[in-house]
């Protein structure tokens, strides 16, 4: 049961996103960039776990998951100005969002 209300807030909260966005996409992309997905997955761990350290080391990987996705929207919205067509300006930006991410795992799994 608290699986499907988690599917269903979060499927809501996709919704609202693109809602808003068709209506005016600044207002959409503020909206989406929001830290909601963060937010609720803060709620379900401690719903489930009740446990502060794992909160804090899922805040402070989320703190560092910042760098390779901004470093995604700015390849996908170059892309995209450059007439990119979405797939592959999604397929790239993941790719160096994934292979960005795996290095900078390593190596602050190093320190």
């Amino acid at each position: 049961m608290f699986l499907l209300i988690k599917a269903i807030v979060s499927a809501f909260t996709i919704i609202l996103i693109t809602t808003v966005a068709k209506k005016t996409s600044l207002l959409g992309g503020l909206v989406a960039i929001m830290p909601f997905n963060i937010i609720l997955s803060l709620i379900w761990l401690d719903f489930e776990n009740k446990d502060n350290l794992m909160l804090t080391g899922f805040l402070k990987a989320a703190i560092i998951g910042v760098i390779p996705t901004v470093l995604f929207l700015i390849i996908v919205f170059y892309l995209l100005n450059k007439q990119t067509r979405l797939s592959l300006s999604l397929i790239i930006g993941i790719c160096f969002l994934g292979t960005f991410a795996f290095l900078q795992y390593k190596l602050l799994k190093t320190f």
